[in-house]
This record gives C-alpha cells, structure tokens and sequence, in this order.
C-alpha cells in the first residue's frame, strides 16, 4: 500500500515532523528513565540515610556475636598408667581434632557520632575466646602397640571429650589467637561502613580494646 503524498510534498513533511518530534520525545522519555533507574540503583546499594546512635547500633546488632579468628587443629595425648579412668586401658594414646573460635560482641560496642563534624566513632570492645569445640567424630584410640580400639561405651566416648576439651584449652595460645580477632574486627567493621566514607558522608574511625 502506497502513502498518499500531496503534490507540493506537504503530507510527506508533516509525517517527517511528527516522526521527529515523536523520537525527540521518546528519546527524553528514555534518557529520563535511565537517569531515575540510575539513581534508584545508586540509592540501593548506598542509601542516603542520616546515621544515629540507633541506626548503627541496629546495624551492628545484625552482626552482634562476630567471629573473627577461627583455629583448627588436632592433638595427640598420651596416658601412661590409666592417666584418665574412663578406659581399661593403662597405656593408651588418644587423636582428636578440636575448633577453637574468638571474636568480639558488637552489641557492647561505644559509638559515637558528631552531626557537625561528620565523624563516626565505634569503639569495640575486647574480643574473647567464644568457643572450644572438640570433633566427636574424630576421637581415636590407640593402645600400646598402636592398634585401634573403641571407647567402651557413651558415657567413656563423652569422658574422653571433656579431657580433649581441657586439655586444648591448657595449651591455647590464647594471645596470638585474640590479636588476630581484633585486628580481623577492625577490618570487618571498617569494610562494612567503606560505602558511607566513600560517599562522602562521615568519617569512621574504628577502634579496638586489647584483651585483658
């Protein structure tokens, strides 16, 4: 189907204004969209909001037991004339695994925020061993040859735990394992408010309390 076209070609320009006003506002239309989804993107992932006492509290509230450090090993302990009563064994060696895990309570940390100088002050508190756990899959017995044997029964296998469990305890390098909780807080702390100084919005300082 052919277009009708006048004889002085009037038809034809006014088809061509009006395509071209359509494309300038559609074009508008487009750029308007982009710049507003641009935005509401930007405001997602870094949202403009006032930082109070409350609000970052809840923040770190979300967080709140915050595990930093984490070591696992395994420990080999030797029992010489029935050293723990739990087996019938008078020389035996025992294999376990164990994790120990450290890290700080955000929900005791001190903040402190200045409006007029923009600056965020969070001050944590002193981190701390918050668990020995002993792998009660990987308990292993041995007798003085070096031949495997079983715990006896459950309350032998729960016995056996609790000596594991102490005796990682009495060997922790408890300093080492605390010094690198706080700095690892430090850096996690400071990673999750990196959006808000580099927006410009406030200046954080994160501080930290050495273990006691």
């Amino acid at each position: 189907m052919r277009a009708r076209v006048d004889k002085d070609g009037s038809s034809f320009k006014m088809s061509l204004k009006a395509t071209i006003i359509l494309s300038v506002v559609v074009a508008f239309i487009f750029m308007f969209a982009g710049g507003w989804i641009r935005g509401a993107i930007t405001k997602f992932f870094n949202p403009q909001q006032e930082l109070t006492n409350e609000v970052v509290v809840k923040q770190l509230e979300k967080i709140q037991d915050l595990t930093t450090a984490k070591e696992t090993d395994y420990g080999f302990e030797k029992y010489e004339d029935g050293g723990i009563a739990f087996l019938n064994k008078k020389q035996f060696t025992m294999f376990y695994t164990y994790e120990v895990r450290a890290g700080v309570d955000l929900a005791k940390a001190q903040i402190k925020i200045d409006k007029d100088s923009k600056t965020v002050s969070i001050t944590l508190p002193a981190p701390k061993i918050q668990s020995v756990a002993v792998n009660p899959d990987s308990l292993r017995f041995f007798d003085k040859s070096d031949s495997f044997f079983n715990a006896a029964d459950v309350e032998d296998t729960k016995a056996a735990m609790k000596d594991a469990k102490k005796k990682t305890e009495a060997r922790l390098n408890r300093t080492q394992l605390l010094k690198i909780a706080n700095k690892q807080a430090k850096d996690v702390i400071e990673r999750l408010y990196e959006p808000t100084a580099e927006a410009g919005m406030y200046t954080v300082t994160v501080t930290t309390t050495n273990p006691k």
